[in-house]
């Protein structure tokens, strides 16, 4: 990254794509891809589902930050949607003068926001900032669905007149309007101290939510509860909430999109950084007010009856395709086209069992014919060949074979 001027004489940050970068990048994502396939069927022991998934994620995501137009387009969209914000501002970029590999934004002077001397010496409460800081982003999640997903204190810039900047858009997240009814859901049930309403909107944010024992589930979720709310705020924040809410969901084996841990990750990032800035901060305190205006909004009239619109046309489309479906099936039926697909679960023991004795009495059967056709050769005019205590050389070569083959067997069903 390097300051430069443009000709018409403004103050410019040049963003330039190290050589050879996204070369190691691709030979990195290939090493992990190919790791998390080796060792997928650990990842689901341990309750994550889908590995592959959660690497495709990582993938695109970086497969983005490494392609600066889209950096460039996420700094506009955030123009856009804090155009009218005062106290907050971000970077215009320069898309006439960028490209995939080079970024043109604008400069801005100022410190980073865990500086705190320099903001008292300008006169700035840092615990304004710490409380502004976290609005700026606790709107970007709930109002807008689309936020800056790397905020450590570098990415973030106080300018002299308490303005806070926000730089560095290569990781963005969106959250779908649903998912954020969800996540809200989770917090204020969360503060409520209500166990079952967190259970519901934990599975609601969940893409795979089949779960066998919803008791124990929801004893796990209260157990949480109950920590978070007796425990002071220092010994579990919105980090130690994070790791204990992860391990509920890899056990009990739910599929929550990638973007909500990207979410979390960033809360919990700017409560360290909130708390260097006001030693009370806490972010669930924050976060009430907003999850109760989107849970509110969330059975506003506007949208139950969108809802419903959306309801009724997917029943609708249901209806206006069902004839043709039918008439499908019962044509490849009529054909004798009809296939099913179907696999035996839980068998698969019985089935290697099955194998195994399968094969150990054609092993038995092939003894069984060596040695009938070996004694029945000894009964015969013995061959000019030779023999071996009297024994032909071929009958005596059978009997050996048999031999070892038994004794294979043998030492196999001893070892069982």
């Amino acid at each position: 990254v390097h300051r430069a001027k443009l000709l018409t004489g403004e103050d410019v940050v040049v963003k330039v794509q190290r050589p050879n970068v996204q070369k190691q990048v691709k030979s990195d994502l290939s090493l992990l891809r190919s790791f998390v396939e080796y060792t997928e069927n650990y990842f689901h022991g341990i309750g994550i589902l889908n590995p592959l998934d959660i690497v495709e994620t990582f993938e695109k995501s970086m497969e983005r930050e490494l392609n600066y137009t889209f950096e460039a387009r996420s700094m506009e969209q955030f123009r856009k949607l804090y155009k009218d914000e005062k106290g907050f501002y971000v970077p215009k970029p320069y898309r006439e003068f960028s490209t995939s590999k080079i970024l043109i934004i604008e400069y801005i002077s100022g410190c980073k926001i865990t500086e705190v001397e320099r903001l008292e010496s300008w006169g700035l409460d840092p615990k304004d900032i710490a409380q502004r800081g976290m609005d700026v982003y606790l709107k970007q999640i709930f109002e807008f669905g689309f936020f800056h997903a790397d905020p450590h204190p570098g990415n973030i810039i106080i300018r002299p007149n308490g303005s806070i900047v926000l730089i560095d858009f290569g990781m963005v997240g969106k959250l779908m309007r649903q998912q954020r009814f969800a996540f809200a859901g989770v917090f204020i049930s969360l503060a409520k101290q209500n166990v079952p309403d967190m259970a519901t909107n934990l599975r609601r944010l969940a893409i795979n939510s089949e779960i066998d024992d919803m008791k124990s589930f929801e004893n796990d979720l209260g157990e949480l509860v109950e920590d978070y709310v007796v425990i002071d705020v220092d010994e579990m924040g919105i980090d130690e909430l994070t790791k204990r809410l992860q391990k509920i969901i890899y056990k009990y084996h739910l599929q929550i999109p990638g973007t909500v841990f990207l979410i979390l990750r960033s809360l919990a990032i700017l409560e360290g950084i909130g708390h260097k800035l006001h030693p009370e901060f806490e972010a669930l305190e924050f976060i009430k007010p907003y999850g109760a205006k989107l849970m509110t909004e969330q059975f506003s009239a506007e949208n139950v009856s969108a809802e419903m619109y959306y309801s009724f046309s997917q029943l609708g489309l249901l209806m206006y395709n069902f004839p043709t479906e039918i008439k499908y099936i019962l044509s490849k039926f009529r054909k004798g086209e009809l296939k099913f697909n179907h696999q035996i679960i839980g068998h698969q023991e019985f089935l290697d069992i099955i194998e195994k004795v399968s094969n150990r009495f054609i092993i038995t059967l092939l003894i069984c014919a060596i040695l009938i056709t070996s004694a029945l050769m000894i009964n015969v005019n013995p061959p000019t060949v030779g023999s071996i205590f009297t024994i032909p050389y071929p009958p005596f070569i059978g009997f050996v074979i048999a031999g070892v083959l038994g004794l294979f067997l043998g030492i196999s069903m001893w070892r069982k």
